[in-house]
């Protein structure tokens, strides 16, 4: 009997192991595998170790989705920050699509306080206006929810290409997806001091063809933090500071990310590629440009 139950102990100890081995393994495949394929990889995954599925959901960012809001004739952005059931939550009326029925339940779905919602809505008029200035289009979401000292709020933006003629196609799939996290702690003893804490996650999908036929495909999915604080000492700017300091944040967030992707991952691609089609072959390729292809 103290055999049986040293085994039984040994098998539960093992279980959450396998499990964080399985966790961490799945993490590491996911981050090799095409970004364009998330949902196709996550379906995979479940079917092997069911477990999965709620395991990588902290973990991992889904690609986003759009609809429509019939009542404002707006698209906004579904995901698991708007989310309740099989409802999302639209920023521009606050309303859950399709709607709820369910009687006087629609009541008790989750809504941002009063205070909230007023920044919500500033938050969402800006955003849109900032994306049109970026990104020349796409459609952009706030949303906002408490915690118990200050809030946290998802800043997401979704820009696809159009389709291009079949004359002029360069680009035949562009995709840009920005998810912003953003946490504010307003502190309970001094009120005049905020910590900023943002985590940002950047889907970027690009696959080209040309006359020639020749292809190429570029995906690539970035994550940066970044933290600031801020003292308003005795000025009395109320909840627009939030705005300044929030909107500046993701505003160099951005930059930065857009500098790194241009001057690091296309102009590699672009290296690769011109190696590729070189005319002189590989014995004109210097070494160390060699060891770095492969």
């Amino acid at each position: 009997r103290g055999g049986g139950a040293a085994a039984q102990g040994a098998l539960g100890q093992a279980a959450p192991v396998a499990e964080k081995q399985q966790l961490a393994a799945a993490l590491g495949l996911l981050q090799r595998l095409p970004p364009q394929d998330l949902d196709t990889n996550l379906a995979g995954l479940a079917k092997i170790a069911p477990q999965l599925d709620k395991d990588l959901e902290p973990y991992v960012t889904r690609p986003l989705r759009l609809k429509r809001d019939p009542e404002n004739n707006l698209y906004f952005i579904a995901c698991e920050y708007n989310c309740e059931g099989e409802a999302h939550r639209s920023p521009w009326s606050n309303k859950y699509l399709p709607t709820v029925d369910r009687g006087e339940a629609e009541e008790s779905l989750f809504r941002p306080s009063e205070r909230l919602r007023r920044l919500e809505v500033t938050f969402n008029e800006v955003f849109d206006a900032y994306k049109t200035m970026y990104y020349d289009g796409g459609v952009s979401s706030v949303y906002l929810w408490d915690l118990d000292e200050g809030f946290a709020g998802a800043f997401l933006i979704r820009k696809e290409l159009p389709p291009a003629s079949a004359a002029d196609k360069v680009v035949e799939k562009g995709l840009w997806e920005s998810v912003h996290v953003m946490e504010v702690r307003e502190s309970a003893s001094t009120s005049n001091l905020a910590e900023y804490k943002l985590s940002t996650t950047v889907r970027v999908h690009l696959d080209s063809s040309e006359p020639s036929k020749n292809e190429s495909e570029l995906s690539g999915l970035i994550t940066r933090q970044a933290e600031s604080r801020y003292n308003r000492g005795k000025k009395t700017m109320g909840d627009d500071v939030h705005l300044l300091q929030i909107g500046k944040m993701i505003e160099d967030m951005e930059i930065s990310i857009r500098q790194s992707l241009d001057s690091l991952h296309v102009s590699k691609q672009r290296e690769v590629l011109n190696i590729l089609r070189s005319i002189d072959g590989p014995s004109r390729i210097p070494p160390e440009t060699k060891q770095q292809v492969s």
